[in-house]
């Protein structure tokens, strides 16, 4: 995660989310038995495309998506699975940390 300051003087979160990263630490995490070259195995066997993808949530509440590897933009409502977590996780966690700087802003 970073902050920049964009040209409207506005800062943006952004948060890059790499989805077999993801699942080969979710894998790691659940499992002391499991090596790392037998995790990337299983996950090859899936045989899945997996998004590589950058959020940047605003201080005015709106988001911007990519996809790195397409360099196209991608709707919340595209979202799904892991990727989908992780978008609502990081928003609230943003939104809070919003409404904690107004609160310290205005007391």
């Amino acid at each position: 995660m970073f902050l920049k300051r964009g040209a409207d003087m506005n800062y943006c979160e952004n948060h890059r989310f790499i989805e077999r990263d993801f699942w080969v630490n979710k894998a790691i995490e659940a499992s002391e038995y499991l090596t790392l070259e037998q995790i990337e195995i299983m996950l090859d066997r899936l045989n899945t495309t997996w998004r590589d993808l950058t959020f940047k949530f605003y201080q005015d509440g709106s988001v911007s998506i990519l996809d790195n590897d397409l360099m196209a933009p991608v709707s919340p409502g595209e979202l799904t699975g892991a990727c989908l977590d992780f978008y609502v996780r990081k928003r609230i966690q943003f939104i809070k940390s919003l409404l904690v700087e107004r609160q310290l802003q205005y007391a």
